[in-house]
């Protein structure tokens, strides 16, 4: 196996047991244990448990900014307009949430969690990126509508990011069904609060 697989059997069988057992005890030993390699091959590729553990997030992360770097943005002419465009961005995001199983149960758990000081430590790409793009879409959105006047931005990026992973983990964890009408239910949840703002 080389290098770059065996780094990316590291990450996923790291969140795939974080996202069974949670980020409470989690060891080093756990992840070679399930994978049925030494331990001394895991510190090959990371110094450290937090180290691993960020890799995770970063890898997961990037993902996310790349779907808002690629979000071609039209010139918005009307409020339809506005919500038909929210509404699209929203349903990539939260598709790809759903559909990133594991992983986004390990994303959120780790947002959650202390470790995300990490984030800070580290002058790498995901996080001088972090959510860059969103803002981005963000601050065009609001040049037309200007929510920002209303409640700050922060508010807005934490309540539609992290309302859709809490909606998203229990969609995968299977106490929400995985239909399209539940997934417009939940949009509808979404969207009034940000309704709320613009009223």
């Amino acid at each position: 196996m080389g290098k770059e697989a065996r780094k990316e059997e590291f990450l996923h069988t790291t969140m795939k047991l974080v996202a069974e057992k949670g980020l409470g005890g989690f060891s080093m030993k756990q992840v070679t244990r399930r994978m049925g390699v030494s331990e001394a091959l895991v510190y090959k590729y990371f110094e450290t448990k937090e180290r691993l553990l960020y890799a995770c997030f970063e890898s997961v992360h990037m993902r996310i900014a790349a779907l808002f770097r690629n979000f071609d943005l039209p010139v918005l002419g009307s409020m339809r307009e506005f919500y038909d465009v929210v509404r699209r961005l929203w349903f990539t995001y939260f598709d790809f949430l759903v559909k990133g199983d594991y992983q986004t149960v390990y994303y959120f758990d780790y947002r959650d969690s202390p470790y995300i000081r990490d984030v800070e430590r580290h002058d790498d790409e995901a996080r001088v990126t972090y959510f860059k793009d969103f803002a981005l879409i963000m601050h065009a959105l609001n040049e037309r509508v200007r929510f920002t006047e209303k409640v700050g931005g922060a508010h807005l990026w934490t309540y539609v990011l992290d309302t859709s992973g809490i909606f998203a983990k229990r969609v995968i964890r299977g106490e929400l069904p995985a239909t399209e009408e539940s997934y417009e239910a939940i949009w509808k949840l979404i969207f009034g609060g940000i309704g709320a703002i613009l009223a």
